[in-house]
């Protein structure tokens, strides 16, 4: 066993506590010379990271592809149906490293040695465990595109064959770039890549002899997760199903007694699709709290971005609506129940009345395959107009993509100028971690630039042959996009724990070259964007797999296999839910141009369900925003929308304020104020936004009291308290989903009551209320609501 010694002295017990890295600390250490900069590096790292290995620990075993493969399957198939979910949440990867641990045990126990069982599970065959199922965890972001041309846009002729290659190509696009940016991303120890910590912290503590915290808090990390994801599992049934005014508790609606003469205070009280803001909304729902990460996202993070969404959604969201400032912002949606519109991503025409995305497009008469803006129905409908909510998101996301350039430079830029100056030195040669991996064959730089030469030409057939409509042309231009964008946002994210998102401003960018062509822009955007979102994260990986001395060619070959099996389960998956619902028979329109209608939109039609596709329809109206309209007409001179372009300006212009104060006064806070995270903005616009104050009263109380006043405790259960969350709440929700809703024929849902409401935040006044109840339970049970026979209600 190689062991190195190690001069930087650390508490033992702080062996699995992830230390989170700030942005005080890194410009510290960018302001000291190489080496101390070096010293400063090593000292986050090594109150992890081990510096000893032992290449004769197995890796590549049976137990690894079978666990790896089981696990990753059953998340990759859950999270996929939950994209369907209109709020969004997943079930982390994080949750298999709890798992896996006994099943692990359990196989080199029981199985005969040799091929089966190689020896005691370790941390390397752990990890590998990991990273196939964090590879699989995440669905394609190509569903969107596929789910949105084959079903929702009726493009009934794009093939499963042709969805299934553009899920492979633009999954698997981002190989190469991750393999040929290696060296620059994962062997050089200031690329930290932070979130990696929590993993390996864990990692540490189940493999580890010793429990520093045994003697105080004697219950296992297993026990505790069992019992917790037990009680989250039983709990999870009341405010989805009994009682889901426990998931929308609207404070302004209690106050008002939802009278329908307050406009105001539906606009401020109400968060569900269609209606207001939610101001001072909160839930008692984990699975509405669960995609902010509030246990395992650091406080100063949490801060930071729900100040962004305070401010932006609660204070200025309705300053804008109020005072029309695009326009005709109180116009729009006047039809609905609310009798306005602000909280959806849906896109109305200069009357305010709502325009389904099919009325867009059109076949191109010169290329069956092509889907383009329907001229004459724009012409006559135009200006297009979005609610104050969504435009105020586009705004924000023009501000971020600047703000966090200039934001990295400032804060980050020493630090990444030391990186380059590091490489040119060759200082990497010293590094202990990347010594210890120069004990495994390196996986050759052919091996990757095959995988890219690979899909890029399959990429080619999928996109000029497979329906797809992009030419070649744009194709090279997406991989190029994000070829020079990977390292050095690669480098930002690895140093911050930022990403920059290239989904907007690819949109721009193709919306101006190919405008009118909606399926050419979204199939663009899916690849620029995966190229580099999943390049790196399969370099995040690579790092893990770099800490923890996993052999090199061992990782490529489970991140390849894992992540092509993930885009074949999750495509099927998708277009399996979509398809097992049904469809019924309407007559021929532009809105329905098969003569038939899909059942699983009218789930999207009744957004109280808790599954209306959200994510789904939000990707097609971005489509019809940047795709058929394009950015020249929506976001032009002449636009309502033309104002929204000034926040490339604010991005420039804030991020040096605060560095500067933090300049004129270091030992002040300035230096937690971060304008990206602020102004990033998650608007989610159609979800129910009743989750912008229990997420952080719940990072308070865990990452601030508990962890100051408890911190064995905090240290030993926090990190899987949290995937008990996630785990508990998940499967509740799919048995829930499949007993009550799948079924659209014989839906069955919970009894209305007080607490389970048409509008569950019952905001609507009563006789609305009462009135979505008899719908409701008309169409339950296998019946069907005839709105003749209860003239009350029409």
């Amino acid at each position: 066993m190689a062991d190195y010694e190690q001069p930087h002295t650390k508490p033992l017990d702080k062996a699995d506590e992830p230390q989170f890295v700030t942005e005080e600390k890194l410009e510290l250490a960018a302001e000291q010379p190489d080496d101390d900069y070096i010293d400063e590096i090593y000292d986050i790292i090594d109150a992890v990271v081990p510096r000893t290995d032992d290449p004769s620990l197995p890796a590549n075993t049976f137990r690894v592809w079978f666990l790896g493969l089981l696990f990753g399957a059953a998340i990759c198939a859950a999270n996929t149906i939950f994209t369907f979910r209109s709020n969004s949440f997943s079930i982390s990867a994080f949750v298999t490293v709890l798992l896996a641990y006994p099943c692990g045990l359990f196989m080199a126990k029981v199985l005969p040695s040799g091929f089966f069982n190689p020896g005691p599970f370790n941390h390397k065959e752990h990890a590998l465990i990991f990273v196939i199922t964090s590879c699989m965890a995440s669905p394609p972001y190509a569903n969107y595109n596929i789910i949105g041309q084959k079903y929702q846009l009726y493009q009934g002729d794009l093939s499963l064959a042709a969805s299934f290659g553009f899920a492979i190509v633009t999954q698997c696009f981002g190989y190469g770039f991750a393999g040929l940016t290696r060296r620059y991303l994962v062997r050089p120890a200031a690329m930290l890549w932070p979130s990696n910590l929590a993993t390996i912290a864990m990692l540490n503590s189940l493999h580890g002899r010793d429990d520093p915290a045994a003697t105080r808090y004697p219950m296992t990390r297993y026990k505790f997760f069992w019992l917790v994801a037990l009680a989250m599992f039983f709990y999870q049934l009341l405010p989805s199903y009994i009682m889901p005014m426990l998931g929308a508790l609207s404070v302004i609606c209690w106050f008002t007694n939802n009278k329908s003469d307050n406009k105001m205070a539906l606009v401020l009280g109400s968060s569900s699709y269609g209606g207001g803001v939610g101001f001072l909304s909160f839930t008692l729902d984990w699975s509405l709290c669960a995609v902010y990460n509030p246990i395992t996202t650091p406080l100063w993070a949490m801060m930071n971005q729900f100040l962004g969404l305070w401010l932006f959604l609660w204070i200025v969201t309705p300053i804008l609506w109020y005072t029309n400032a695009f326009g005709n912002d109180q116009g729009i949606g006047k039809s609905s129940q609310y009798g306005f519109a602000i909280n959806t991503p849906s896109t109305y025409n200069k009357n305010g009345v709502k325009i389904p995305n099919t009325k867009f497009v059109i076949r191109s008469p010169d290329d069956h395959n092509a889907l383009i803006l329907n001229q004459t129905f724009y012409d006559e409908n135009k200006p297009i107009l979005i609610t104050t909510y969504f435009a105020l998101e586009y705004a924000n996301s023009f501000v971020v993509f600047i703000a966090a350039l200039v934001h990295v430079a400032l804060w980050y830029g020493k630090d990444i100028w030391h990186r380059f100056r590091s490489a040119v030195k060759d200082l990497d040669k010293n590094d202990v971690h990347a010594t210890l991996m120069d004990a495994y064959p390196e996986v050759p730089d052919w091996w990757y630039m095959a995988v890219l030469a690979l899909t890029t030409v399959l990429a080619l057939v999928v996109c000029e042959i497979g329906g797809f409509n992009l030419p070649w042309w744009g194709t090279i231009l997406a991989m190029l996009l994000a070829l020079v964008s990977i390292i050095p946002i690669g480098i930002i994210q690895a140093i911050s724990g930022q990403q920059i998102g290239l989904n907007v401003m690819s949109e721009f960018l193709i919306g101006l070259l190919l405008p009118g062509r909606i399926s050419a822009v979204m199939a663009f955007k899916t690849f620029s964007y995966m190229a580099m979102y999943q390049g790196l994260t399969l370099v995040g990986d690579l790092k893990l797999g770099h800490y923890l001395k996993v052999p090199p060619r061992t990782m490529f070959l489970a991140q390849l296999v894992s992540t092509v099996l993930a885009a074949f389960i999750s495509t099927g998956t998708a277009c399996g839910i979509y398809e097992s619902f049904g469809k019924k028979t309407v007559p021929v329109s532009q809105t329905y141009p098969a003569g038939f209608k899909w059942l699983m939109q009218e789930q999207a039609d009744n957004p109280a369900s808790g599954w209306s596709s959200n994510s789904y329809n939000t990707f097609l109206s971005a489509g019809a925003i940047w795709g058929a309209i394009a950015p020249a007409r929506f976001f032009g001179p002449e636009s309502p929308y033309f104002k929204t372009l000034l926040g490339f300006a604010v991005g420039g212009f804030l991020p040096p304020i605060f560095w500067y104060l933090h300049k004129l006064q270091p030992n002040s806070f300035w230096h937690l104020v971060n304008i990206p995270l602020i102004f990033i903005f998650p608007a989610a616009a159609g979800s129910r936004r009743s989750d912008l104050i229990t997420p952080l009263l719940i990072s308070v109380v865990v990452n601030y009291f508990i962890k100051k006043y408890r911190h064995a405790w905090w240290k030993k259960y926090a990190y899987v308290m949290s995937a008990a969350f996630d785990s508990g709440s998940g499967v509740m929700l799919l048995i829930l989903f499949f007993l009550t809703q799948f079924n659209p024929k014989y839906q069955m849902p919970f009894p209305v009551w007080f607490m389970n409401s048409g509008d569950v935040e019952r905001c609507l006044p009563n006789s609305v209320l009462e009135c979505m109840g008899h719908e409701t339970m008309g169409n339950a049970y296998g019946g069907e609501y005839d709105p003749t026979q209860d003239p009350a209600c029409q």
